[in-house]
């Protein structure tokens, strides 16, 4: 059962290193780095273990009291394991250090490392309390150990890429909240005068570290050195492919609980697992997937859960929907088109300008009212291509969004009687709408 486990760790850790991997998508890295810095961060439990033992016979233990364990899980859990996982990346930093050249770098190889630590502490913990653990730590623990030190990577990034000043004090400023964050997610599952409400506490606070994580994520990448409008990152592709991970995880824990204490009690413990669970993988993944890309953007980081709750609907009637917050749209299908040559067939020739399909190419992309997304297009005369003028294409975003789920649709929008097109307050009702169309590659026409 023992190397069960080890693969299980080994492969809750690779969904996540897959995840970065998949919005790490301006300059890739080398899986070589990531496997040293996994390993280091293996390796790295030893020091949490050697501060232990070195530590032994302190009189600062767990005594019951609120203030004594609060202190107890910041200073003798989160800042030393914290520290634990920060080696293994200045090791990486110190050795390759021309890799690491971008802000979503540091949060990659510091978090490649926390993943190391987790997966050896994840074997630990199945080994000592069963297979029953595997989809909660899976989840809750896994990416806990992630956000606190990705807080460490932010402050490495606020120091290289927008306040260049003062590295010591703002490392020792991130570290601090980081052993912070940590101690504090451990306390309320450690502190017996929490009773039931632990969990819940835990819960919560996990929720609101997912905003958090979010938004920062989205500022490293919005401020990459290698930023292009080219390249975004497929939402839904994301989202799709670690819900299917974490299928297989909540599989693999059924197999070894049946293999444990038999097929009833894996079945009965399995979908406990699954309601208690499948709310915290969904609006993780999903919320984490979603990123509004923006050169330069530094979004202001907001103390809030990642979904909204709504009790009432658009008429005022009472109803009861979830809409986990992000940028739902996923716009790789029409930024395909950009800065690219293609055809735009209108929807419908009737009540339209647009009589036959017309040669276009995307020249940019702006943002306005509510960053919503828009493309400036050159939209040539059909028998001269010499001639063209200029339309805003505004992506379909709601209902059906793609022709046979191959060409995108987009709303032709005419802005000659708008000041400035580019205002950021501009709003989807302040141009003319023209037509519905679609695009498609000139090789398809």
């Amino acid at each position: 059962m023992f190397i069960a486990f080890c693969f299980i760790a080994l492969f809750i850790a690779w969904i996540w290193i897959d995840y970065f991997r998949m919005i790490d998508i301006y300059e890739r890295e080398s899986p070589v780095y990531f496997i040293i810095t996994f390993i280091l961060g293996a390796a790295s439990v030893s020091i949490v273990l050697l501060i232990e033992l070195l530590l032994k016979g302190s009189s600062f233990n767990l005594n019951g009291a609120f203030i004594n364990d609060f202190l107890y899980c910041v200073i003798r859990i989160g800042a030393v394991e914290e520290f634990a996982k920060f080696i293994p990346f200045l090791i990486v930093y110190k050795l390759f250090r021309k890799e690491i050249n971008e802000p979503i770098d540091y949060f990659v190889y510091l978090a490649i490392s926390a993943l190391g630590f987790s997966a050896a502490e994840n074997v630990i913990y199945f080994n000592n309390h069963g297979a029953g653990l595997i989809i909660i730590r899976s989840i809750l623990a896994t990416l806990g150990h992630i956000f606190d030190t990705s807080l460490i990577a932010f402050g490495f990034i606020i120091y290289k890429y927008k306040t260049p000043r003062h590295p010591f004090f703002s490392f020792l400023i991130f570290f601090l909240l980081a052993a912070i964050a940590h101690g504090f997610y451990d306390f309320w599952l450690i502190f017996e005068g929490s009773g039931g409400a632990g969990i819940l506490v835990t819960i919560i606070y996990f929720f609101f570290t997912i905003s958090i994580f979010a938004t920062i994520l989205n500022n490293a990448l919005n401020n990459s050195t290698f930023f292009s409008y080219k390249k975004v990152i497929d939402s839904k592709m994301i989202a799709a492919k670690m819900l299917i991970y974490y299928l297989i995880i909540l599989f693999v824990q059924m197999l070894l609980m049946a293999i444990q204490v038999g097929p009833l009690t894996a079945v009965q413990g399995t979908f406990s697992s699954l309601v208690m669970t499948g709310f915290i993988v969904v609006v993780a993944v999903v919320r984490l997937s979603r990123f509004k890309l923006i050169k330069g953007r530094w979004s202001r980081i907001k103390i809030e859960l990642p979904f909204k709750i709504n009790l009432l609907n658009s008429n005022g009637n009472p109803t009861f929907n979830i809409r986990i917050k992000g940028d739902s749209f996923n716009e790789v299908h029409v930024n395909a088109f950009y800065e690219e040559y293609f055809m735009l067939f209108p929807f419908s020739k009737k009540n339209s300008d647009m009589e036959f399909y017309y040669p276009a190419y995307i020249e940019r992309k702006l943002f306005l009212y509510n960053d919503e997304t828009y493309y400036l297009a050159r939209i040539f005369d059909p028998e001269n291509t010499n001639c063209c003028q200029y339309r805003l294409l505004r992506p379909k975003t709601i209902n059906v969004t793609m022709k046979r789920d191959k060409y995108p649709y987009v709303a032709v929008l005419n802005f000659d009687a708008v000041p400035d097109f580019e205002d950021q307050t501009n709003k989807f009702s302040d141009f003319v709408f023209e037509t519905w169309a679609y695009l498609k590659p000139l090789k398809e026409s």
